[in-house]
């Protein structure tokens, strides 16, 4: 009924692991307490090509980071046609 990060405490009880999360804070304070946060690619890329759209020149960081997480993006596509 509503974003309050005790349903995601509520539901997550217990629970020990690594999350996905997009960087709702709900799931803040269950970092550190038995569960680790896995980020998303496309959250962190999206930083990266905001510094580097928001510059007057090319930024020579965000750059490379765009360019290496392409990398990444391209083997998983090559990963996600391959059996386990």
């Amino acid at each position: 009924t509503s974003r309050s990060g005790s349903h995601a405490r509520a539901f997550l009880q217990g629970w020990q692991g690594t999350l996905m999360a997009d960087g709702y804070g709900g799931y803040k304070a269950l970092f550190g307490q038995g569960v680790t946060e896995l980020g998303c690619w496309a959250h962190a890329r999206r930083k990266f090509f905001d510094l580097h759209a928001a510059s007057n020149k090319p930024h020579e960081m965000a750059a490379v980071a765009l360019q290496r997480i392409g990398e990444l993006y391209a083997i998983e596509a090559q990963a996600r046609e391959q059996s386990p």
